[in-house]
């Protein structure tokens, strides 16, 4: 064969047009290849399926195009390929194993790959997220290949991504690759001088035009478009327009957060895909190694470069090493849905902080790694080998960490106050707000003076502080402190910031916390209004601060209007979240407790039952929530009158506190009296004996002869020995808690007013009526002065005084009663709560 008929690739400088490639559709002729048909066509040449006869293998045989590519450029840009492509040896990317001159067409046969592009392939195959991520990270590995050996790929699409059938993917076409010594900028440009590369998967500097620009982060980039797409279903940016238009968004805006594309998608890989995407260069991921290495990360339950390093996220990354062995870390895992409502500084501020400098960075990554030993540890002292085998609560570790923050970082202030803001956090989580006010406080004097009033982290743990005190019943001073946040916030970042409208909305609460229905009222509807015109009326923050516009109107007693928009919200949560999203599960859960305060119970149960097989499935069934959950579907079916229903939750509730921190004893206990008086409403009243006073005994230990739960125990087990007729006993237990409650709550408080009637039931059922009798007259006067003569304690009363005085033969101011009764309808049904247990029903039950 001569060499000006079929040879290796030659020198082309110089080169005359004889290497035109045939346009004519059929097959060339290359020597040494049966060609069979196109496999694809692209920008320099067809793509054709080859025998390479030496080898008997099938190969996809590259050739130049003819007519318009017989230019100089067009055949050096094809050696370049060549030349690029095969310095890289990696098993997912496609090999070169020939190329030349044949007939004047310019060729090259490289490795077959049967696939899919990779979108295709993910969707076609519906692949799980997991597989997604390890499909993606492959990718990665061998785009960091060839950005080891210089090599900038600039055209990473779907398209040049293929999936084989055994799910490995094979990167191809490195048509328009450049090396890191290639600095000419007419090399960025296409041979027609529009700016190189396919503008869905363009880097910002690519779409600019910025060819000094372009390094291995345009790819990262694009490698990051692809990812979004496939876990979205969207692109990250608006492609509709022209090019131009396309082009100038890609490079003007940044992209879209992936989380309003997709709502349920986690935290974390949003952080991953907001890191890649930085529209600055620095900003991203430096290689497609590293995006490699944070994908890795997040399928390992590992902490990611991707994320700001703050002391809440360490410490949920090392929890997590720790699960299933270590009770006050799987404790810690628990409340972290709590601390996050608390803690600020989170990935929540990545858009705002995206563009770091590099020494900040360091410092930062300095910082985070001194977080890291000092919870690894604080959990070393929760393992059993630090700890001389004993169990270890949550608290112990909060307390032991809180204990040593001053000595272990007395010279890194600034360190010492995010570490106590977070440990306010896990207090506020366990709901110990005295605690968590103590850490705030500390943190917040630090950041004051280091940082200064106005310092965004400053603000952070100011609200929280504000937070917490409120939930202290310190309303004032709640209120103080949320107002100058919120005036901060409003001049540091702007009316419409989302940390602003949350400042709005807490301080609303305060201020209706204290009864300033109107001003709380109108500051949180003005908050609304700004985030529905701001963000959107479907944003996650729109619907968040609407379902607290609920809680308020349900306050101040707009319940009918509160649970409409409770509804409303849950709509649209549910078609833009998706049914098993927390936001909509919570929701849900909000709408339940509105059914059941209005006397809805059988709709309230269904939904609180759906909102616990929800949360059972897939938050796992030691979820504090899960049990939150199970508790409240166990009210719900007390309520509807479902008792043994009631009874078989209530022992689910009990199963799933087993092992829970001595902290969270008073809900195991409370949990126990419910079941107990489930057992009570069945009618069996000796089991109901037993357990209530199993509850009243533990109590006594742990919390006191005049703890609430204490009284509600003893008041329970009272009711229990009445119902079995052991009046006697009954009434000696009531006289004990009657006694108490005068001193601490009044003579007419709700609850003293209640044990006068469960004491008139049992001299009533002694024959002791004249006693009886004015019992139930102070308490029928008491309710008539408190809550007028419809309402439902008020005639509750009057029917047992009108019982007593029949017993006695005072018959004619019986039928007064009775008369008077009958003139007046009966008033609402009893508020939320009332009439659940013994001690709230045994009245209605025993003199009727």
């Amino acid at each position: 064969m001569a060499e000006d008929e079929c040879s290796d690739l030659p020198p082309l400088s110089g080169t005359d047009g004889a290497g035109a490639a045939s346009q004519t559709g059929q097959p060339p002729e290359i020597e040494g290849y049966a060609v069979s048909g196109p496999l694809g066509e692209g920008g320099m040449g067809t793509v054709w399926r080859a025998v390479q006869q030496s080898t008997r293998r099938e190969v996809a045989l590259k050739v130049l195009g003819r007519v318009g590519f017989g230019s100089e450029k067009a055949r050096v840009r094809f050696e370049r390929e060549v030349e690029i492509a095969s310095r890289l040896e990696h098993p997912h990317i496609a090999r070169i194993y020939d190329s030349g001159l044949c007939h004047g067409l310019y060729y090259y046969a490289m490795e077959l790959v049967d696939g899919l592009p990779l979108d295709a392939y993910v969707g076609q195959n519906r692949l799980a997220q997991e597989q997604i991520l390890e499909l993606v990270r492959a990718a990665c590995r061998a785009v960091e290949h060839a950005h080891r050996r210089g090599v900038i790929h600039r055209d990473l699409k779907p398209s040049n991504i293929l999936v084989a059938a055994d799910g490995q993917p094979h990167i191809l076409d490195f048509g328009l690759a450049k090396t890191f010594l290639e600095q000419d900028a007419a090399a960025a440009l296409s041979i027609t001088g529009e700016v190189v590369g396919t503008p869905a998967f363009m880097s910002p500097e690519q779409a600019a035009g910025e060819a000094g620009q372009i390094d291995t982060r345009s790819d990262v980039y694009s490698l990051g478009v692809m990812l979004y797409r496939v876990l979205t279903g969207t692109s990250p940016h608006n492609l509709d327009g022209t090019r131009y238009d396309v082009l100038r968004r890609i490079a003007e805006e940044d992209a879209r957060r992936p989380r309003d594309a997709a709502p349920d998608l986690d935290a974390e890989l949003e952080a991953i895909l907001l890191k890649a995407l930085a529209r600055d260069p620095d900003g991203r991921y430096a290689s497609a190694g590293e995006l490699a290495d944070d994908i890795d990360n997040y399928l390992k339950g590992e902490p990611l470069s991707a994320r700001r390093p703050t002391t809440l996220y360490f410490l949920r990354k090392r929890l997590r090493k720790y699960r299933g062995r270590v009770a006050a870390a799987a404790g810690l895992l628990a409340i972290l849905a709590g601390v996050a409502a608390w803690s600020y500084v989170s990935v929540s501020d990545e858009r705002s902080r995206a563009l770091l400098a590099r020494d900040e960075a360091r410092q930062e990554a300095a910082k985070a790694r001194a977080v890291t030993d000092f919870l690894n540890e604080m959990i070393g002292f929760a393992a059993p080998a630090g700890t001389s085998g004993r169990p270890v609560s949550v608290r112990d570790v909060l307390d032991r960490a809180a204990g040593q923050v001053e000595a272990k970082f007395s010279t890194q202030p600034l360190l010492a106050a995010e570490i106590r803001h977070n440990l306010g956090a896990g207090y506020a989580a366990l709901e110990d707000y005295d605690a968590a006010s103590v850490q705030f406080s500390s943190a917040l004097d630090l950041k004051q003076r280091l940082l200064g009033r106005a310092a965004t982290e400053t603000l952070a743990t100011m609200h929280s502080l504000a937070n917490a005190l409120r939930l202290q019943n310190k309303t004032r001073e709640a209120e103080r402190l949320h107002a100058q946040v919120l005036e901060t916030r409003r001049a540091v970042l702007g009316a419409d910031h989302p940390d602003t409208l949350r400042s709005m909305s807490d301080l609303a609460r305060a201020l209706v916390d204290q009864e300033k229905h109107d001003a709380g009222l109108a500051l949180h509807q003005e908050a609304v209004g700004r985030a529905r015109r701001a963000l959107g009326e479907d944003h996650p923050d729109t619907l968040a601060l609407e379902a607290n516009l609920a809680d308020i109107l349900w306050h101040v007693g707009r319940k009918t209007e509160a649970e409409r928009l409770y509804r409303n919200v849950l709509e649209r949560r549910r078609r833009t979240q998706g049914g098993e999203h927390a936001d909509t599960v919570s929701a849900m859960n909000d709408l339940a407790g509105a059914l059941w305060g209005l006397g809805r119970r059988d709709e309230a149960a269904s939904l609180y039952e759906q909102v616990a097989a929800i949360r059972q499935r897939v938050l796992g069934a030691d979820s504090p929530l899960v049990v939150a959950s199970v508790a409240a579907l166990g009210r719900a079916l007390a309520e509807s009158g479902r008792h043994e229903d009631a009874e078989s939750v209530r022992r689910t509730e009990l199963r799933l506190r087993e092992g829970i921190s001595t902290r969270g004893l008073t809900e195991t206990l409370a949990a126990m009296n419910e079941l107990a008086n489930e057992l009570y409403w069945q009618g069996k009243y000796a089991d109901a004996e037993e357990l209530h006073a199993d509850v009243l005994r533990i109590c006594r230990q742990i919390l006191g002869e005049e703890h609430p739960l204490v009284l509600v125990s003893k008041s329970n087990l009272a009711n229990d020995l009445y119902a079995q007729g052991r009046s006697t006993e009954a009434e000696r237990l009531q006289r004990e808690v009657l006694e108490i409650r005068r001193r601490t709550l009044g003579d007419e408080h709700p609850d003293t007013l209640l044990t006068l009637l469960h004491l008139a039931n049992a001299l009533f059922d002694q024959g002791k009526y004249a006693e009886a009798e004015l019992l139930d007259r102070q308490v029928a006067e008491a309710n008539r002065r408190r809550l007028g003569d419809r309402a439902p304690e008020t005639r509750r009363a009057l029917a047992d005084l009108r019982s007593t005085l029949e017993a006695q033969g005072k018959l004619t101011e019986a039928e007064a009663i009775l008369k008077a009764q009958e003139a007046h309808p009966r008033g609402p049904p009893p508020g939320e709560g009332e009439g659940r247990s013994p001690e709230a029903a045994a009245t209605r039950k025993a003199r009727n």
